[in-house]
């Protein structure tokens, strides 16, 4: 269990190092020994080379999560220092401790060591995503190219670098916060580190952004009132009624309804098509239940297909306007929802105006063509926006990392100064939804695509 945790725990260390030209450099008053990155070496065996813990290589150098290159420098504490500190203080104290900086960086802690007592303002904090160190590890540093990622990582660094930017503006503030970065690059290791108990004092937990991983997560500590777990892309819903759960990406259901409000208000026409995939059958019939209540003022017909009947242009025509067709379609499936809206949008003769779920956001197959022709409605949260709180997190990102924030960096930044502020509690609004104990996030706008733009409608 040991060697297994040395190789899937990782950590960040938020505080910045300057490479000098020397082989060795003192930082902060600890010694570091500095090791330039040669052809074919991996993280492993430099971490061998130098008889250190994989984590504390990554807790010095969180760069390396994007992957190695050749000529990188890493910042190798000096082991001989430490040892000699160590046995001036006469004792061993909690190894992260040995940060001074207000953001600790939380280690395995050995039972035997004797434990300084934690700051009770810290917050405690854990973030749980799927970097796959080990494969970006197995890529090597055979060349000098600094791009090769392992393309399922990309999520999750995007996520961590926004989360990131969000701890460092606390930081300013004043807040103190104990952070553990955990990777999970699989089931087996996820569950792993539940039965190991090392998340049992983190207040607040951020992931695993698979429904699945969270489902497992729920089941340990769902009911534990000291915690807040945040499932942060998910737009699955945990099954069990947990309250101490936070669904940043609000159910279908709840964009569903916000959606009709919004036809109901400004629609001119009193018709709507439902056009449903077969077997989203609870998505579909909580639509027709939501417009029943509205019957008063719009009409409605119900359109069920399966995947097969899309390749049928002419039965799919049949079956709409020959002029205006306004159709909500309350789909997640993102095979349906992709083999459809070509159809629709070859239809050149029909107008359009479409309403879709918060997921199609992430459709990166759709054609962009069709998202205009086709008049598309999405909810859309965590959106590039003129607000100054926005011009703040672009700016502050590019002067961190000499980039703009890519689709998730955002969320993770808005995610991280919600919860672990008290300033800013108004940019989500998380409730309790009926018939569950779990909340879910319900502030979001609806955007549509429009002369190759996207247009804030509501």
């Amino acid at each position: 269990m040991k060697r297994l945790v040395i190789h899937i725990i990782l950590f960040s260390i938020f505080t910045s190092f300057i490479a000098f030209a020397q082989q060795d450099t003192t930082i902060g008053n600890k010694s570091y020994i500095i090791h330039t990155v040669q052809p074919r070496e991996t993280l492993f065996t430099i971490s061998r080379k130098y008889d250190m813990e994989l984590n504390k290589l990554v807790v010095s150098n969180p760069e390396v999560i994007n992957g190695l290159h050749i000529g990188l420098k890493l910042f190798i504490p000096n082991h001989y220092s430490v040892e000699k500190q160590i046995q001036k203080n006469n004792e061993l104290s909690d190894i992260n401790s040995i940060n001074k900086d207000k953001n600790k960086i939380s280690l395995f802690r050995n039972s035997k060591l004797n434990k300084t007592k934690a700051d009770s303002s810290m917050v405690k904090v854990a973030l749980l995503l799927p970097f796959y160190l080990d494969l970006n590890d197995s890529l090597k540093a055979y060349s000098n190219n600094k791009s090769i990622i392992y393309p399922k990582s990309k999520v999750a660094l995007d996520f961590y670098f926004g989360f990131q930017l969000g701890i460092d503006s606390l930081t300013k503030l004043g807040y103190n916060i104990d952070l553990m970065l955990i990777d999970i690059a699989n089931d087996s290791i996820f569950n792993s580190i539940l039965e190991s108990n090392i998340l049992d004092d983190r207040e607040y937990i951020f992931g695993p952004i698979y429904i699945r991983q969270f489902e497992n997560l729920a089941k340990f500590y769902g009911y534990d009132s000291k915690k807040k777990l945040i499932s942060p892309l998910s737009f699955m819903s945990v099954k069990n009624n947990y309250r101490n759960v936070y669904q940043s990406v609000p159910l279908s259901n709840i964009q569903i309804s916000a959606l009709i409000e919004y036809i109901v208000n400004t629609n001119k026409s009193n018709e709507l098509i439902i056009l449903g995939h077969e077997k989203e059958v609870e998505l579909i019939s909580h639509t027709k239940n939501k417009l029943k209540s509205k019957m008063s003022k719009i009409d409605y017909k119900v359109l069920t297909l399966n995947k097969n009947q899309l390749s049928d242009r002419q039965l799919l025509k049949s079956k709409l306007k020959i002029d205006v067709n306004n159709i909500i379609i309350p789909s997640n499936d993102r095979s349906f929802v992709s083999r459809l809206l070509p159809i629709l949008g070859s239809m050149e003769d029909t107008l359009f105006n479409l309403y879709g779920l918060y997921t199609w956001n992430r459709f990166d197959n759709l054609d962009y063509n069709d998202l205009i022709s086709l008049n598309v409605h999405l909810p859309s949260l965590f959106v590039k926006d003129s607000s100054q709180f926005y011009k703040d997190f672009l700016l502050n990102f590019y002067n961190k990392y000499f980039s703009y924030p890519e689709n998730y960096a955002y969320s993770a930044y808005v995610q991280c100064m919600y919860f672990l502020s008290n300033e800013f509690k108004t940019i989500l609004n998380y409730k309790r939804v009926i018939n569950t104990s779990f909340k879910s996030n319900t502030k979001f706008d609806i955007y549509k695509y429009d002369n190759f733009e996207r247009i804030k409608v509501q």
